[in-house]
């Protein structure tokens, strides 16, 4: 099996790609700079990783991602980011837009193009949402927004791959516990986060479990007692 992992290089990109690999699977890798290719060619120096530069965010990007591909059997879309802080009402429109190109329109195009190379043999997509989309917070409104579409997005694949054994799933991670979150984590509160493996393993099993469909799955962190 053969996972195209878009953001493969990023804080989850990179323990996604670890547990595909380590599972004896091949990866197929968007990466937005010839750094973040090298970095993760040298992080994982294997032949069964491949990967090309690619701007997720565009069509042109997508579709040269799916053609240096060997197969579309499974789609990780994991490009995404977010830039909040400010209410609603002083949110700007380059704000807004900044949020649905990288988060939105990366998942439409990226869904687009697998749906059609899924047509014939069907597959499994897996997408990323937030819980800020599920579970609306302050000065989070563009972010939240953007993630909300691409559930939508995801769960209308889902409907629409039935007829050809085309599976689309979604999770929805709370704070992860990567790098870029630990930076500014407070209190110990870093305790209460989702690991990024446990991230890693829902979309593994997404991947390769042929039974669900439609599945939009919250990954809050630590439960509570």
């Amino acid at each position: 099996m053969t996972a195209l992992i878009s953001g493969a290089a990023g804080n989850l990109g990179a323990v996604v790609t670890r547990f595909f690999l380590e599972n004896g699977d091949n990866v197929h890798a968007a990466c937005f700079s010839a750094e973040e290719e090298a970095r993760l060619r040298e992080t994982f120096p294997t032949t069964a990783l491949t990967a090309c530069i690619s701007n997720i965010s565009t069509p042109d990007g997508v579709e040269s991602w799916f053609e240096t591909a060997p197969e579309c059997s499974v789609v990780v879309h994991l490009v995404g980011g977010i830039q909040a802080g400010k209410p609603l009402a002083e949110t700007t429109e380059s704000m807004f837009d900044s949020m649905i190109n990288l988060n939105t329109r990366s998942t439409f195009l990226t869904l687009r193009k697998a749906m059609k190379c899924m047509e014939k043999d069907g597959g499994s997509i897996i997408t990323v949402a937030a819980k800020s989309a599920l579970h609306p917070e302050i000065n989070k409104s563009a972010y939240a927004a953007s993630k909300a579409a691409v559930i939508a997005l995801t769960l209308a694949a889902a409907e629409e791959g039935k007829p050809f054994g085309i599976r689309a799933n979604c999770i929805v991670p709370g704070i992860l516990r990567v790098p870029a979150n630990l930076s500014w984590a407070e209190n110990g509160e870093e305790n209460n986060w989702t690991p990024p493996e446990h991230a890693a393993h829902a979309i593994y099993s997404l991947a390769t479990s042929p039974g669900i469909n439609g599945a939009v799955i919250p990954l809050y962190g630590k439960l509570p007692a």
